[in-house]
């Protein structure tokens, strides 16, 4: 039968819960987390189950030279390129139970459900496991999808390494998990479902997100160096104290962050001290600066502004700084197509909805460098992420899967 244009079609909701519970079961740890390190024993469980799961759906298994999985659904012209979806199964060490995993699965759902009916598409249909989105043991993250699109060529994966030396492609050869060759599999489009990681969709209480950009991002590496000192016999008005001036940094770059609206985001989440000493004066620290906006201007004059603030500072406090670029990322824009086909799922459904940024990065923001791409996000509860009180709703995981079926449905007429 071919495609129905029809919105009574759904997704089985328990099935794609209960492939959520059993997944989870892998690398289970306290109640409710998993810790599924790319490449680790358990992540290649969890691998060799999707597969199973993808060859009793009747799909081809194929893996590609940085251990991507695509699992191929024929379709009636042979000529069309495939739409894919898919996301990543490896998690974070302390990680939940959706992030990745809800993507992968939901793809194989839309597969199950169109086997159910009977319903053939013209073009083929991918499902995709993205290897080592999470970055945790092999850097940097997203190393499947940037190996994909060319932003980390045979050299840089190659060399790939977990902290203790172990290369990334020895262990994925040894867990069966590395294909022959550096042949890409084409794709025609690619959707990715995503829980939120954020709290907008909850708060506003909407069932889907279409996200039509992701954020850009910089860091900046900051060092600040004053004295050493004694703290007992330092007057305060003589000290070079860089613990305190890149205290003062981090408050003025906060400010700056709040002050360019909503989007903006800048964050330090490491801070070290050259010294721990409880009775010293710290006379050297280093600090790295997040800083994302959607608009790729905005971002600019806002990691302009944070440098120059990080500089003013140490300047009035006594201390040197230095201010580099590590990485700079810019903003995706999502295919009009792709994003047009989630949104009229989604009014075809009845679910309310939004369009929206993604603040953090996914494997779609790099696929979408070569391949026409967009991403649907569903709530997760108090819009917690990496961790192991992450959360998703069968309900929204179903309505998710349930936009993902009909805009795949819709890419693939």
């Amino acid at each position: 039968m071919a495609y129905p244009a029809n919105k009574a079609l759904t997704v089985n909701a328990d099935r794609l819960w209960a492939r959520h519970m059993e997944l989870a079961r892998i690398g289970a740890i306290e109640e409710t987390g998993s810790c599924r390190l790319a490449m680790s024993a358990e992540d290649a469980e969890a691998r060799a189950l999707f597969a199973r799961w993808c060859r009793e759906a009747g799909l081809e298994v194929r893996v590609d030279g940085a251990g991507n999985m695509f699992c191929f659904r024929p379709g009636l012209d042979p000529e069309r390129l495939p739409v894919g979806s898919g996301s990543h199964l490896d998690t974070q060490p302390h990680g939940g139970r959706f992030d990745g995993i809800s993507g992968v699965l939901a793809a194989l759902e839309v597969i199950e459900t169109l086997n159910d009916e009977g319903i053939q598409t013209n073009a083929p249909l991918a499902v995709i496991n993205w290897t080592n989105e999470e970055g945790v043991r092999y850097a940097p993250a997203l190393l499947g999808s940037g190996w994909y699109t060319g932003l980390i060529d045979e050299e840089g994966l190659a060399k790939a390494h977990t902290p203790d030396g172990i290369l990334f492609r020895d262990e994925a050869k040894s867990r069966g998990w590395l294909g022959e060759g550096s042949e890409k599999f084409p794709l025609g489009a690619f959707l990715e479902l995503h829980i939120e990681q954020g709290p907008i969709l909850e708060q506003e209480q909407l069932q889907i997100g279409v996200v039509n950009t992701v954020q850009g991002l910089r860091w900046l590496d900051v060092e600040v160096t004053g004295a050493d000192g004694h703290a007992g016999t330092t007057p305060l008005d003589q000290r070079q104290d860089a613990l305190l001036a890149s205290a003062r940094m981090l408050v003025a770059l906060n400010e700056i962050g709040r002050s360019y609206g909503p989007a903006a985001r800048v964050s330090v989440g490491r801070l070290k001290p050259e010294t721990d000493g409880p009775s010293t004066i710290v006379g050297r620290t280093s600090f790295v600066v997040d800083i994302r906006h959607p608009d790729a201007e905005t971002l600019e004059k806002l990691t302009q502004e944070c440098a120059a603030a990080c500089a003013s500072v140490g300047a009035s406090s006594g201390c040197e700084v230095e201010c580099s670029q590590r990485i700079s990322v810019p903003p995706t824009v999502f295919d009009e197509t792709c994003v047009a086909a989630l949104e009229q799922a989604a009014i075809q459904q009845g679910y309310s909805y939004r369009k929206m940024a993604s603040g953090a990065l996914h494997d779609a923001a790099n696929v979408a460098r070569v391949v026409p791409t967009a991403m649907v996000f569903v709530p997760c509860k108090d819009g917690i992420s990496h961790n192991v009180r992450e959360y998703a709703s069968p309900e929204d995981l179903a309505a998710g899967a349930n936009v993902l079926l009909h805009a795949m449905l819709e890419l693939s007429k």
